[in-house]
Order: C-alpha cells, then sequence, then structure tokens
C-alpha cells in the first residue's frame, strides 16, 4: 500500500490523524487539554503545506497554490495564537 504513495502523502496521513486526535482531546476534555488546539492548528498548517506539495508535483498549480496559502494562513493565525 505505501509503495503507491508518495512521501509527502504519508506526511498529509500522519498530520490529518494528528490533527483528529488532538482536536477530538481538546472538544471532549476542554479543561485538561487546552494547549492541544493550538498544537492541532499547527498540524493542520503542516497538512496543507505538504497537501500543496503533493499537487504541486501531480501538476495541479491552482489546486496547490489554494492550499499553500491556506496552510500559510493557518501558520499566522498560530504564531498569531501563540502570542496571546
Amino acid at each position: 500500500m505505501f509503495k503507491k504513495m508518495d512521501i509527502y502523502r504519508i506526511l498529509t496521513l500522519i498530520s490529518a490523524l494528528m490533527v483528529v486526535i488532538l482536536s477530538s482531546l481538546s472538544l471532549a476534555f476542554p479543561d485538561t487539554y487546552k494547549h492541544s488546539y493550538t498544537i492541532a492548528q499547527f498540524f493542520l498548517g503542516i497538512l496543507f503545506l505538504f497537501s500543496g506539495i503533493s499537487e504541486f508535483k501531480a501538476k495541479r498549480n491552482h489546486m496547490a497554490i489554494a492550499s499553500f496559502i491556506v496552510s500559510f494562513f493557518t501558520f499566522f493565525v498560530f504564531i498569531l495564537r501563540l502570542t496571546v
């Protein structure tokens, strides 16, 4: 299964799994896992970054540019969230 997938697809799946786990934890236990939402936002930025790279390699430039824009916006919000 993993022989057909390139490294960016595998990293996208791993970061998507991290986003789901951390978001679920912060939703289920909001007092215990206060900062997991911020960490999940970081992994969401990574997810869109790797998704953009794999879209760019597949010659789907419009989707790659959209993924890069969303990734940079997510990192920007993550950095602003760290300062507050």
